[in-house]
């Protein structure tokens, strides 16, 4: 993980350990059958991150982790399945869902500025999409800065 400073207090949360850092500062959490990723993220606050990194977001969690982002952890990063970049904030509003009726999509577009879209083929994987987030007005402003066919 070369994102962030090397200073940075990285908070890690994985199901499954897949992730490294090379952060000097950086604190590695796994979910179990008894502590799930939503509680995980909620403990995580208490660490004083300076970026919370998610390897993969399946569920309700996604909405505790856009509110996380969004007090003063900036520069985050999450994966979630989706079928390209756009469809990748669609998915973030279907997995809040799960916990919420309305769908946050000013949160979502605070919270979130770029989306990356990978796409495998075979055994190779491939940036195909990159998009920036800059708000919400009726439809998420996005600006499309990678799209290769």
């Amino acid at each position: 993980m070369e994102m962030a400073q090397y200073d940075d207090r990285i908070v890690i949360i994985e199901d499954t350990l897949e992730l490294q850092c090379a952060a000097k500062d950086y604190v590695s959490l796994r979910t179990s059958e008894q502590v799930t990723m939503n509680q995980l993220l909620k403990a995580t606050m208490r660490l004083r991150p300076d970026r919370i990194i998610v390897g993969e977001v399946r569920g309700g969690e996604a909405l505790t982790l856009l509110k996380a982002w969004n007090t003063g952890h900036p520069g985050g990063v999450a994966t979630v399945h989706a079928n390209n970049a756009v469809q990748g904030l669609t998915r973030i509003e279907q997995l809040i869902q799960e916990v919420i009726i309305g769908i946050p999509r000013q949160l979502i577009a605070d919270a979130i500025h770029l989306v990356i879209f990978i796409q495998r083929n075979g055994i190779q994987r491939k940036i195909k999409e990159l998009i920036q987030v800059d708000g919400y007005d009726q439809n998420y402003r996005v600006k499309n800065l990678i799209y290769s066919s």
